[in-house]
């Protein structure tokens, strides 16, 4: 049954990363998306302990029906446009590898699991019963025997707590709202505009709100932003505001960013001092498994100032780089996409909200930093991705790299105040440190008390796991 989770999560939410599922039985008793045939006369049947992929017919089979079923769900008014941000083309090959796995296939899966899938989209029934019965029309056009068929449709039902969120989780627009973007609507002229609108005007009544601004902006794109301005409120009310700065480019064949970034003693080196600091940095007393900082503060104050820096933080296969960037006050930041898909880069914290708005194919906009604390980004689109910029109002600071040594090369001797954060901690620790003429070193621990899961989308709803669907 999770693998049919997973099948609804990979045609909504559109391939991911590698993240396998288990490997299947040899005989499983249910599967995904199957094309098959009926004996023809004469033909031996198959036996029943033949592995489903053998039943349906193969790979070949398989590839025919995941076919049919995306043209299917391409053409679905209820449902096509969960693909506006989709390579098709990878999407089928992805479907086709999940489902010659999950029959008992030679292949290997390389996609997203149901969680990632599922986290943040905020899906409805009407949305579910729209992919069932797609399904079922592909699975008739291709003669799909009876009990296969049967296997598979039922084993769906049951799932519908797993994949569409509860009502009492989503947030309807109010009916004056869309009344006015109801009047907006009607006087729009291109024919592919009006029909997103009406779709976004429906996701906004049932409360998808990440997805109904998700449609808008593709109206905007299509007519201008000005000529539905009036309508935008409708759509982004709740959110944080919207940088509408012009887009730059970047050059495409621009080299991947560094997975950290940011350390004094590298952005603006010190002449050379008398002492040094070495250290490690754990969590509630075990390794770190993932990026932190390190800062010092002279207790007694001074120290060198530093200076604003330009700096990178780029979206690229739907992951961010740096995933963890320390700069100082008054930096500049770019957000470049390298994909060939839309990204929705945003923060919710308290020292800087912004929305960057959709764009793609090494387009960028720019963002300036001014105070100090740590802002957690987001793609409002992939719930998965995550990214910190700590914007740094010390002299001296570092990014930690999991369990390795930080270090500080160059300092004066004296008292310093040591803030220490990592991703897995909700706020910094800090104590006092002193440091002494020659080497020093330290060993850090902070808490592990940052929420697990998806961070919250840019309306502050939480993007939590969808719960494992119910044994039957």
């Amino acid at each position: 049954m999770t693998k049919l989770v997973l099948l609804t999560g990979l045609l909504i939410a559109c391939g991911g990363p590698a993240t396998p599922p288990p490997a299947p039985p040899s005989a499983p008793r249910t599967a995904a998306a199957p094309a098959a045939r009926s004996p023809a006369a004469g033909e031996s049947r198959p036996s029943a302990r033949a592995s489903l992929y053998d039943r349906l017919g193969g790979k070949p089979a398989i590839a025919a029906v995941t076919g049919e079923l995306l043209d299917r769900v391409a053409a679905d008014a209820r449902i096509k446009y969960r693909f506006l941000n989709t390579d098709l083309g990878k999407l089928k090959a992805s479907l086709i590898e999940f489902v010659c796995m999950a029959t008992g296939g030679p292949c290997k899966y390389t996609g997203q699991d149901m969680e990632t899938s599922h986290a943040g989209m905020e899906l409805v029934d009407d949305e579910f019963t729209a992919l069932v019965e797609d399904l079922a029309g592909a699975l008739d056009k291709f003669k799909v025997p009876a009990r296969e068929k049967a296997e598979l449709l039922g084993a769906l039902g049951p799932l519908q707590p797993a994949i569409v969120t509860p009502p009492g989780r989503l947030k309807p627009v109010d009916d004056a709202a869309i009344a006015k973007t109801t009047a907006v609507a009607v006087k729009l002229g291109d024919e592919n505009a009006i029909e997103l609108m009406q779709a976004a005007i429906v996701a906004a009544r049932r409360g998808q709100r990440n997805y109904a601004d998700l449609l808008f902006s593709h109206v905007e794109a299509i007519v201008g932003a000005a000529a539905i301005a009036a309508a935008a409120p409708t759509f982004r009310d709740g959110a944080p505001p919207r940088i509408e700065t012009p887009l730059r480019r970047m050059p495409k064949d621009t080299p991947p960013q560094p997975r950290l970034a940011g350390a004094s003693d590298d952005d603006d080196p010190d002449p050379r001092r008398p002492a040094s600091l070495t250290g490690t940095l754990t969590v509630a007393g075990r390794p770190l498994d993932g990026l932190g900082t390190v800062m010092l503060f002279p207790v007694k104050g001074g120290g060198k100032p530093r200076r604003p820096k330009l700096r990178v933080v780029e979206q690229r296969d739907k992951t961010f780089a740096p995933h963890v960037l320390a700069v100082p006050p008054g930096s500049t930041v770019a957000f470049p996409n390298f994909d060939g898909i839309y990204h929705d880069v945003f923060s919710i914290s308290p020292i800087k909200k912004f929305d960057v708005g959709l764009y793609k194919d090494g387009e960028t906009r720019e963002l300036k930093f001014e105070k100090p604390g740590i802002v957690r980004l987001g793609c409002n689109i992939h719930a998965r991705m995550s990214a910190y910029i700590v914007v740094v109002d010390a002299p001296h600071y570092v990014v930690v790299d999991g369990a390795r040594p930080f270090a500080f090369r160059s300092l004066a001797p004296g008292r310093y105040k040591l803030r220490a954060w990592s991703e897995r901690s909700a706020q910094p620790t800090e104590t006092e440190i002193v440091i002494r003429p020659g080497a020093n070193t330290a060993a850090l621990d902070v808490d592990g008390d940052a929420a697990p899961g998806p961070g919250e989308d840019k309306f502050g709803m939480t993007r939590q796991a969808i719960e494992p669907p119910r044994a039957r």
